[in-house]
């Protein structure tokens, strides 16, 4: 490594001019990179994406813009991959310092040797990053059945660190902004279909995007003026999401377009909730949205944005996989966009039932099923009362009071409505011990409500109290101890018997909700 590398990275002052940098100038950068002769290693393992191309080496990775003009942008010269590097870097050192080392020159020298640094003539610009391990990725753990609740969870609290990090930009996310993007993706598949790649029969899919974004306008311009509206990761599928050091880290965030990065958060959000609905994993979608919104206090009229931002995400890949020739899988994100924008009949589903009686439990088994892009939005009055403390500094753990009761319950009944009304389902979890409570939910919901009151023996309630561990609920031994299974429950809903395993319990609910009499119910 020479003096001349340590330097800022500025225009070259190279005695040797520049190669042309097109594909086939950059093709012996590639070979020499893929054979190991760059780094001085066995041959690398190769990876090409639709605009890099990635070398793995024993403890580093190496990426390489590749030399093409495409939709998404023109890195044919040397100028616009060295400008590419550069804004990739900066970006993702910020979002994963851990994994992003450095850019650097590729050069070669009078005898034709392309490498690292150094002396010799500019070919091309790279960057360096560790290695992470072989199945670390997302969509890799996915595939192989590795993936967890706590990755999931892990993912999304990093997605809100950068979120919460990112100033809002009130200037963007109105609906032009979206129809800006739809229509570059319909140049992309105008393309496609120019040269026989496309997907028949997706202008129902475009068109039907288009309108619902033009009823959406006024929602956009809300989140817009109220803040929402960042400079997120923009790419943020499962292959784009790793393990790292034992940590989940973001990385490979869009750098090559602030417009097409910049948007409402929850548009961020959508490409992982997409891509895990995409790969048959509803329930890590339900608990990624709810993680989300608790997270950051998302206001439930904002869930009416989540089908058409997914749609979008969909498409997306759709015309990626369509540019790489790839039939099959751009009909499965055409498909997945057509299932994001069908009528959806959303439904309200209270869980109730003593404290220890596994309502949390059995909601979060039940709310991936229930209509909605993810499923249900998961409503607790403990997460509620929990909220309204952080909101007003008063203890409110302690306070049963008949009126503070009642507060929360007109708190979970607002959320309620303003998420079916949004299109989308809601499992409102709470004791629903106060018949008061029962009877107002069956009559403002009315045929669009269920109640399942689950009943659990006092000793399985006690168990499963002492087992709780960081839970929201504030309920103790003696909270159980003191609490009486109501006579009477009103019109509306049906007991379920809750002991054994949980599942179990879920298929009882389920068929409760559809109204058919479930397996154990009185």
């Amino acid at each position: 490594m020479t003096a001349q590398d340590n330097r800022p990275l500025a225009a070259s002052s190279d005695r040797f001019a520049p190669l042309t940098g097109d594909a086939l100038g950059q093709a012996e950068v590639v070979r020499a990179f893929a054979q190991g002769l760059a780094t001085g290693e066995p041959p690398l393992d190769h990876v090409v994406t639709h605009m890099s191309h990635v070398f793995l080496g024993r403890e580093r990775a190496y990426k390489l813009a590749r030399a093409r003009a495409h939709g998404f942008g023109d890195f044919s010269t040397l100028a616009a991959r060295r400008a590419a590097c550069l804004a990739e870097f900066a970006l993702n050192r910020a979002l994963a310092p851990a994994l992003y080392e450095c850019v650097k020159p590729v050069r070669m020298g009078p005898s034709g040797k392309v490498h690292i640094g150094g002396g010799g003539r500019l070919v091309d610009w790279i960057i360096i990053m560790r290695r992470f391990a072989p199945g670390a990725l997302f969509s890799e753990l996915a595939r192989d059945q590795r993936l967890t609740p706590d990755h999931v969870i892990s993912a999304v609290d990093a997605v809100v660190r950068a979120h919460r990090a990112a100033p809002p930009l009130m200037q963007d996310g109105g609906v032009r902004d979206y129809e800006i993007i739809l229509g570059g993706l319909r140049k992309s598949h105008a393309a496609a279909e120019a040269s026989g790649r496309e997907i028949e029969n997706a202008t129902a899919l475009f068109e039907t995007l288009g309108r619902r974004f033009r009823t959406l306008a006024p929602l956009l311009e809300r989140r817009r003026h109220g803040g929402w509206t960042r400079r997120g990761h923009g790419d943020l599928h499962l292959k784009n999401i790793c393990v790292f050091e034992g940590q989940v880290t973001l990385f490979d965030a869009l750098a090559f377009d602030e417009t097409l990065a910049t948007g409402d958060v929850l548009y961020d959000l959508a490409f992982l909730l997409m891509d895990l609905q995409a790969r048959g994993l509803a329930p890590y979608a339900n608990l990624a949205m709810n993680r989300y919104w608790d997270e950051t206090r998302q206001p439930e009229w904002a869930l009416a944005l989540l089908a058409p931002f997914m749609a979008l995400r969909a498409i997306v890949r759709m015309t990626v996989a369509e540019e790489a020739g790839d039939r099959e899988e751009a009909a499965l994100y055409h498909h997945v966009g057509l299932r994001l924008l069908d009528t959806l009949h959303p439904r309200l589903l209270a869980i109730g039932g003593l404290s220890g009686c596994g309502k949390s439990t059995v909601a979060q088994l039940v709310a991936p099923g229930l209509p909605g892009p993810c499923g249900a939005r998961l409503l607790r009055t403990d997460v509620i009362r929990k909220q309204a403390e952080s909101d007003t500094g008063r203890d409110q753990t302690t306070d049963y009071s008949i009126e503070a009761r009642r507060a929360v319950y007109q708190n979970l009944a607002a959320a309620a409505e303003e998420t079916l009304v949004s299109g989308d389902s809601a499992i409102a979890d709470a004791t629903f011990a106060d018949s008061l409570a029962r009877d107002q939910f069956s009559a403002a919901f009315a045929e669009r409500f269920t109640g399942a009151w689950l009943r659990a023996s006092q000793s399985t309630r006690l168990a499963r109290i002492s087992a709780r561990r960081d839970d929201d609920s504030d309920a103790t031994a003696a909270v159980v101890l003191g609490q009486i299974e109501p006579v009477d429950l009103g019109p509306g809903w049906v007991i379920v018997e809750a002991e054994g395993p949980a599942d179990q319990v879920a298929e009882r609910v389920i068929a409760a909700a559809r109204g058919a009499p479930p397996a154990s119910a009185r």
